[in-house]
């Protein structure tokens, strides 16, 4: 199923205050490449002092190792597992 995307379109005998809604083709993206794009846009709406910045990548870093963590023990106990 395509997901369509909506677009405003003006039409030309009407006048300018009036407006279609038509539908498009939404652009077929990872979404993965939203997330990183939408989070991009997030940090640079949000300034944040030197502290402030160093204080959120180490957060970061240390959820990333943890996901990390979890997933090699994850796949550990899943192979232990087979037979």
């Amino acid at each position: 199923m395509k997901t369509h995307a909506r677009t405003l379109r003006q039409s030309k005998a009407h006048s300018p205050e009036k407006t279609v809604m038509t539908t498009a083709p939404a652009p077929a993206t990872d979404p993965a490449i939203d997330e990183r794009v939408q989070r991009r846009q997030l940090e640079n709406s949000v300034s944040l002092t030197g502290p402030e910045s160093l204080r959120c990548r180490w957060y970061r870093l240390r959820l990333t190792i943890a996901e990390m963590n979890y997933a090699t023990r994850r796949l550990a106990e899943l192979q232990t597992r087979l037979p």
